[in-house]
């Protein structure tokens, strides 16, 4: 074996002081330190270093820096260990990742287009306002037959849902037997609308106001 450069014996100085060397690399090392004076040196200068440095006591090192330095090493090993882990799933998942999303977007673009096709429409026809609840109406009054006097008169009827009328009483105004016994009359034979409640008859009250007109010819 013959080494080309001072710097590549060298790099064999350790295994060559420790004995690691093989055989045809200790000749080689021999043979070349015979020859050269720098390296000769230079491994002198080695070889006292090591002795120096095992001459050193060894100091104990407290336990609390101990157990430091032991979950520090744990700590980096886990962290380690969960790049690894972490990397690894990357390259599991990247081949299958954007083909995913390229599929969850076109998804989301055809549900987008059905919905939008099947959405109600505005109409152009103008809102009608639904009645939910009407009160009764007048549809024909029997004659009034009597004096009311000067006092206007005001009623509240109650009518059921086949437009007839079921009971009334007096709010204000005159009010006699005589009076009430014409009212009757002209109550009972009258005719309604009945209310209505989302279209269909039902039973309502509405007030009637009359006041006695005098015409003078």
């Amino acid at each position: 074996m013959i080494f080309e450069s001072c710097a590549e014996i060298r790099s064999y100085f350790s295994d060559y002081l420790d004995g690691a060397c093989e055989t045809r690399e200790v000749h080689a090392i021999r043979y070349h330190l015979a020859n050269c004076m720098a390296c000769s040196r230079d491994l002198e200068r080695y070889r006292s270093l090591r002795m120096e440095l095992h001459g050193l006591a060894r100091r104990q090192v407290s336990s609390d820096l101990a157990l430091r330095l032991r979950v520090q090493v744990s700590h980096e090993l886990h962290r380690n260990v969960t790049q690894r882990f972490m990397t690894r799933l990357q390259n599991m998942f990247r081949p299958v990742l954007l083909p995913s999303i390229a599929g969850l977007l076109v998804a989301l673009a055809c549900i987008g287009l059905v919905l939008g096709a099947n959405a109600p429409r505005s109409s152009n026809i103008p809102d009608v306002p639904l009645q939910i609840v009407t009160p009764p109406r007048i549809r024909e009054l029997a004659p009034m037959d009597f004096d009311m006097g000067s006092r206007p008169l005001l009623l509240e009827t109650y009518v059921n849902a086949r437009g007839e009328v079921t009971s009334y009483k007096v709010l204000s105004g005159p009010h006699s037997p005589k009076l009430m016994k014409h009212l009757d009359r002209m109550m009972y034979f009258s005719l309604f609308c009945p209310a209505t409640a989302f279209g269909v008859p039902t039973n309502g009250h509405l007030l009637l106001s009359f006041r006695q007109i005098t015409v003078r010819g």
